[in-house]
């Protein structure tokens, strides 16, 4: 197996087993579709399944690769670096998966108020800007993936966990310092893996 088709088998395996649990706010801005784009109090949002994607974060959105409607929530899968067993044809990758949300804060529809006929959603122009919750998008969506790491026996066929290493994980930050990049947050895991390499053969030897 090629480290293109190990990506591709994470990613795949992320699109079925992890993303489709986790459920977030889309940022109104960042989108090819419609629905999404921004309204006129400029606090609207979808909730939306986490996008994946490979070894790169699109920079706009004429880069979302197709049926990939926005980049937050998202998870990208980066090779940090590899080994390969030549003795043994096993091939070893160190794996970063970047996880990005978004989440500004309190929306009016996020919270439900009393009324006489039961409980409404309050409007989207009550908005409130919040620090001390909506971190935890991040660390929730990491725990969800922390959890599927642990339990998979593999992430895919042909790749399978590095059951000698730990899993490590972290904010994202840049000289020891965490980095405000309100209303985005961010976190990554750290994960090895390895699969079997393909055996070259000499044709010479069958002439």
């Amino acid at each position: 197996m090629s480290v293109v088709q190990t990506v591709n088998t994470l990613m795949d395996w992320l699109k079925t087993e992890v993303c489709p649990k986790v459920t977030l706010k889309a940022p109104p801005d960042n989108s090819t579709n419609p629905a999404m784009q921004q309204s006129a109090d400029g606090y609207d949002y979808r909730l939306v399944h986490p996008a994946v994607l490979g070894m790169y974060w699109p920079a706009d959105r004429a880069q979302l690769p197709p049926q990939v409607e926005t980049t937050h929530p998202g998870i990208m899968v980066q090779v940090l670096d590899g080994e390969e067993d030549a003795a043994n044809m096993r091939q070893t990758l160190h794996i970063r998966l970047h996880l990005g949300v978004w989440n500004p804060g309190i929306h009016g529809r996020d919270v439900w108020h009393p009324s006489e006929v039961g409980y409404v959603r309050g409007e989207d122009r009550d908005f409130a800007p919040r620090y001390d919750e909506c971190w935890q998008d991040a660390w929730n969506f990491m725990d969800t993936l922390l959890r599927e790491l642990r339990t998979h026996a593999a992430y895919g066929e042909g790749v399978t966990p590095v059951r000698g290493e730990p899993i490590n994980f972290g904010p994202y930050s840049e000289q020891g310092a965490i980095l405000d990049l309100y209303p985005y947050w961010f976190s990554w895991v750290d994960v090895a893996v390895q699969q079997a390499t393909a055996e070259n053969i000499d044709y010479q030897d069958y002439l």
